[in-house]
């Protein structure tokens, strides 16, 4: 259990305040993400759901709540987090724990030493080179093929998470209801487990909320092009724009 009781109570009250006002899921995600973040003094973190096997690089995810990123960050991070090293360095291990047991919170010291970790060229590469260091990350799989996740950082020359941070997030991501998809949110992985890669990308971005000029600029395609992207997705996702596909995967009743 936790030494200190305090976070314990301050999360209580978070969660019944959003619960007593009905506030959209959305928002109560994105609020106690804000909370796990200061209360474990993490720099930034984002919360995220799919379907298909949890952290398989073949899945991208449906939804993501990025807090406290800047857009530079937030795209450097998406790119690491779709590339082989992310792919070796947290999903395979984490997975493997996935096969034992349906929730996991660790953080980066419980997977990799500190040897291992600063002497890693691709960890200084594209963690460091960026002002990230060390990770926590929380995992759920449940309901057959839904897995949601809550990843927090830390920036470089801070402490690796404690114990006490992994049993805090850990309480959180594993009895608040509402921070799994509900079955109203859920759609089948056939509906999106064939898309290209750089339609998951664009997905992404669109939830996001950039817009086509900016997702063009961003991955350097030209506006045609992720114009086409676009109507593919809104043609496979059964909507008529990027309000009504983030609408579609974070519904609010």
């Amino acid at each position: 259990m936790l030494s200190d009781t305090k976070p314990i109570a301050e999360l209580l009250a978070l969660v019944t305040a959003m619960e007593t006002n009905q506030l959209p899921l959305e928002n109560r995600r994105e609020q106690l993400m804000h909370f796990l973040i200061g209360s474990i003094q993490a720099q930034n973190g984002f919360w995220a759901w799919g379907r298909g096997m949890p952290l398989d690089s073949s899945i991208a995810p449906v939804a993501v709540i990025p807090v406290r990123y800047t857009l530079e960050k937030w795209k450097a991070l998406q790119s690491i987090a779709l590339s082989e090293f992310s792919l070796r360095t947290f999903s395979t291990p984490i997975r493997d724990l996935l096969q034992t047991r349906s929730h996991v919170t660790i953080s980066r010291s419980q997977l990799w030493t500190d040897e291992q970790w600063y002497s890693n060229p691709e960890v200084a590469a594209k963690l460091h080179s960026i002002g990230v260091d060390n990770s926590l990350i929380s995992v759920n799989y449940f309901v057959t093929d839904n897995w949601t996740s809550a990843t927090f950082f830390r920036e470089m020359g801070e402490p690796d998470f404690a114990a006490a941070d992994r049993e805090l997030v850990d309480l959180a991501m594993g009895s608040i209801a509402w921070m799994k998809p509900k079955p109203s949110e859920s759609v089948a992985p056939s509906t999106f487990v064939d898309l290209s890669p750089r339609q998951r990308t664009v997905m992404l971005l669109l939830l996001d909320g950039l817009s086509r000029k900016e997702i063009a600029a961003d991955l350097n395609l030209s506006l045609h092009t992720v114009n086409d992207h676009c109507k593919e997705l809104f043609t496979r996702f059964e909507v008529n724009s990027a309000m009504e596909l983030a609408s579609r995967f974070l519904r609010s009743s």
